[in-house]
């Protein structure tokens, strides 16, 4: 129970103060982090089991995940904020041995050139040391809407996100029997997995099948 009857003596947002699931724990050597569905962040010492500090550096921080790079030993967090209606996601890398030492103020913030306001997004890749990167600024403002499959092929609606009016309509033919593993749409393309089958790249104006390489950004994971 990582309750603090503390933490509304530094935060503003009402639900921060309320207890809330955990939807995240992290292990860093001698420190747990445990981040609460509120968005209200802590870290606690394995040798005393007492909490070292609360990872929300302003009253209006709310974290959204976590990740540890054990390449150069330190935390980063995925944050929003009220200041500007929770719409841009903003990381900072913090060592650990900063955090120990709860001087939270010696991280500095990560990817300040890209521009991660919603839909975009970023995702860790652990295994390889990798970090991707989604600018939705960088597309054009349209959505996909999925509908159920049928054996054979699945409907695709594409909408504009400015109005919501529908600017194309088609069919994707899928392999009977196998199930789809994920459809996703960066931008004009589509992306489609079926079980053991090859992954799809598709121009969603077109109907064609591309490659397309500058469709997200990788950063390595180093100090």
């Amino acid at each position: 129970d990582t309750y603090d009857h503390d933490a509304h003596l530094f935060v503003k947002l009402q639900f921060l103060k309320k207890r809330s699931k955990i939807i995240e724990i992290v292990a860093a050597k001698d420190i747990i982090f445990a981040l609460a569905h509120s968005g209200l962040c802590a870290a606690f010492s394995r040798v005393t089991n007492k909490r070292l500090s609360f990872l929300n550096l302003s009253p209006d921080e709310v974290i959204r995940s976590l990740f540890y790079n054990k390449n150069n030993d330190s935390l980063i967090t995925v944050s929003v904020y009220a200041s500007d209606h929770f719409s841009t996601l903003k990381c900072r890398t913090t060592p650990i041995e900063y955090i120990r030492r709860d001087q939270l103020d010696a991280g500095f913030p990560l990817f300040e050139s890209e521009s991660l306001k919603w839909p975009g997004f970023v995702e860790f890749d652990d295994v390889n040391g990798k970090v991707l990167t989604y600018s939705a600024q960088d597309g054009p403002g349209i959505m996909l809407l999925i509908y159920d499959r049928t054996p054979s092929y699945v409907p695709l609606k594409i909408l504009s996100i400015e109005d919501g009016k529908p600017l194309k309509l088609f069919k994707h033919l899928l392999h009977r029997g196998k199930k789809i593993d994920f459809i996703e749409q960066f931008n004009e393309k589509l992306l489609v997995k079926q079980e053991d089958e090859n992954l799809q790249i598709l121009d969603v104006w077109h109907d064609t099948s591309v490659y397309y390489t500058y469709l997200v950004t990788f950063t390595v994971l180093q100090a």
